[in-house]
């Protein structure tokens, strides 16, 4: 006899995982953004070891390259995210795509004729860290356009899936390239594979996506910060990953140097490197994702059990 479940029963039947990739949109954003952030590490890759090669392994050029690159994401990025609220959030992708594309061959010239210096590599790399400012919260932004609210942790695990996954390829191609060509034929590869993800983005059609209305003219990005300073429940998150990003996230830093001076070798063992450090987070999250698929699902409307008190 067949028994049916029914709301007071205990969890329902299992959702399917990985549903976000039944939508068009989605689908044609991710194969874009796969090869476009494999290509985006390659650059970085190449980008951190001409560094190196430039300044005989100097880690203190190598930690101005990085923070000129990531310091306007820690200034601007609030202002990105204004313009995704204000604007069409695919253009603004595109756009930032199209930019990021312009750069890579840019710097890729001066490396192949080699007529290269350090001082380029300082106003390539916050350059980059601008486009990047715009695009980020553009591409976060637009995943809820994409698949809409219900879908949307589905969409987020799945694009921090396919970004450890690039994580690891890119930097696995860089290494042989780099120690067999040098660092400028790998940059180029940047430009090619962002015209993969502007290529999706225009194939997607404007009817399919969800898109919100834009908030009023008058809302200013210090009006988004009083907003989180006067809730404790962002607040807190995004104080730990305030933390955690500033002590913790070193290793674009540290990497390259393991690389060339504590271990001396080739290009090669930094792309592994790299690779190893992306692969742990891809595991992390697959595992993670696979003990809450196991995890027992509380009903709606169902009070959780509570542990029975011992006996005195």
């Amino acid at each position: 006899m067949t028994t049916t479940r029914g709301p007071g029963d205990g969890a329902g039947p299992r959702r399917a995982p990985f549903r976000s990739p039944a939508v068009r949109t989605f689908r044609l954003f991710a194969a874009g953004q796969v090869v476009s952030v494999a290509g985006t590490w390659m650059m970085v890759t190449a980008q951190d070891w001409l560094v190196l090669s430039l300044t005989g392994d100097s880690g203190a050029a190598l930690g101005v390259v990085t923070a000129l690159q990531f310091s306007p994401l820690l200034l601007f990025t609030l202002y990105g995210g204004r313009l995704a609220d204000r604007h069409d959030k695919r253009l603004l992708l595109t756009l930032a795509t199209r930019a990021s594309g312009f750069l890579a061959p840019a710097l890729a010239v001066l490396v192949l004729t080699g007529s290269v210096q350090l001082w380029h590599l300082y106003c390539f790399a916050p350059a980059l860290g601008t486009v990047n400012a715009v695009e980020v919260p553009a591409r976060m932004a637009f995943v809820s356009e994409m698949v809409g609210p219900d879908l949307l942790p589905d969409a987020s695990a799945v694009s921090a899936a396919y970004f450890n996954t690039t994580c690891v390829v890119g930097p696995a191609l860089a290494g042989p390239l780099i120690t067999a060509v040098g660092a400028g034929p790998a940059m180029p590869r940047n430009a090619v594979s962002c015209l993969a993800a502007v290529t999706a983005l225009r194939l997607m059609r404007p009817g399919e996506l969800l898109r919100t209305t834009a908030p009023e003219r008058g809302a200013r990005v210090i009006d988004g910060l009083r907003h989180v300073r006067g809730r404790p429940d962002p607040f807190v998150p995004l104080a730990l990953v305030a933390v955690v990003g500033l002590f913790g996230f070193t290793f674009p830093f540290t990497l390259p140097l393991l690389a060339k001076s504590v271990f001396p070798s080739g290009a090669t063992t930094f792309g592994l490197l790299t690779t190893a450090f992306a692969a742990g987070s891809l595991l992390a999250g697959r595992t993670r994702r696979l003990l809450n698929s196991h995890r027992p699902q509380t009903a709606p409307g169902r009070a959780r059990p509570q542990p029975r008190k011992a006996a005195p």
